[in-house]
Parts: structure tokens; C-alpha cells; sequence
């Protein structure tokens, strides 16, 4: 399936659930160029219950949410949040659904309701 239907499924998902999540991302299979640490296989905004935002990355058994940094930027009551990794994850297990990783809006310093764009690429 084309990753650009993936996120447009993604995108329908969460406007419908009364949230507002952009991916900006437009990533084809297999594109690695560029690649810096900051390519994920999923993310989503959950706006039931509290609100959060998950993240799903490559894992070779040993990932956590503290190798990660979230880059959250504000401009104009939106929010732009960009996940980083900076420790790498030397296991050797074979993760291929990759590690899902969940932080609330309040950890992140975003109000409830607030739009909300990732800008990690994301693909595999």
C-alpha cells in the first residue's frame, strides 16, 4: 500500500476523532536518503481521553522513549513537534513492528485541542 494512502488514512482517522494532526511527511518505500535518526514508521495524535502522541520506530530490541527527544515548536497557537533519537539500539533482536512509544500532551507543553503537526519523515 502506498504510504501516501497509509497517511491519508491517518490523517481521516484523527480529523474524525475531533483532533487536528498534520504528518508532513512524503516518504516512498525504501527511501533512506537523507536519513538522520529522525524517520518513523508510524505516528499519531489520540485526542480521546488525554491527549497524546505516539510514536513508532525501527527497534532492535533494546529501544525506549528516553532515547528519544520531542522538538516541540510553536508558531501562532500551532504546535510542530519533531522526534529525535539520540541513542542508537545496538540489540540484535528482530523487532520488524518496531517499538511504539507514547507521550501526553502535557509532557510536551501542548494545551488540549491544539493542532498538532509531526514533521518526522515516515516509511520503512
Amino acid at each position: 500500500m502506498n504510504s501516501t494512502i497509509k497517511l491519508g488514512a491517518i490523517g481521516l482517522l484523527a480529523s474524525s476523532l475531533g483532533g487536528c494532526l498534520i504528518v508532513d511527511a512524503d516518504v516512498r518505500e525504501n527511501d533512506f536518503s537523507g536519513f538522520s535518526g529522525g524517520l518513523l514508521y508510524a505516528a499519531e495524535v489520540s485526542v480521546r481521553g488525554p491527549a497524546e502522541i505516539s510514536i513508532v520506530a525501527h527497534s532492535n530490541g533494546c529501544t525506549q522513549k528516553e532515547d528519544f527527544t520531542a522538538d516541540v515548536h510553536r508558531d501562532d497557537g500551532r504546535y510542530r513537534v519533531r522526534f529525535e533519537r539520540n541513542e542508537e539500539d545496538n540489540c540484535k533482536a528482530f523487532v520488524p513492528e518496531g517499538r511504539r512509544m507514547t507521550w501526553s500532551f502535557r509532557e510536551l507543553g501542548i494545551p488540549e485541542g491544539s493542532p498538532v503537526t509531526i514533521s518526522n519523515r515516515v516509511g520503512r
